[in-house]
């Protein structure tokens, strides 16, 4: 199932940047369970450099947006600059591209494993 929130979620105290090198590395690993039934909730820049949205999806998100990859995602690509998915916006199928440097936040079910976003 694929949920699409407007508001980032909370930053923690404590945890580390999705930018480090470490980071990238444990988004990357994570990702490639999603398909597991595992939540991975993941708050990108619709505007970021390499991002690829439909035209429509990021006029209604015009600074973020957060997906979860759970159940009903397609052909999940990572890579080590970042991922791409398809997935379904209003019944519309739709191939995202989504770099590493464009995330804000990345929770591992409830778990946050990485925040640019400051308090």
């Amino acid at each position: 199932m694929l949920l699409l929130v407007v508001a980032s979620l909370p930053a923690r105290a404590g945890v580390e940047p999705c930018n480090t090198a470490q980071k990238r590395i444990e988004m990357t690993a994570l990702l490639r369970h999603a398909a597991e039934d595992r939540p991975v909730n993941i708050t990108f820049a619709t505007r970021a450099d390499g991002v690829k949205l439909p035209a429509a999806v990021i006029e209604q998100y015009p600074e973020e947006i957060t997906i979860i990859l759970q159940h009903e995602f397609d052909r999940l690509v990572v890579r080590d600059g970042g991922f791409e998915v398809g997935v379904w916006f209003k019944r519309k199928y739709a191939r995202l591209a989504v770099p590493f440097d464009a995330i804000r936040t990345l929770w591992d079910g409830k778990v946050l494993m990485c925040t640019n976003n400051q308090l």
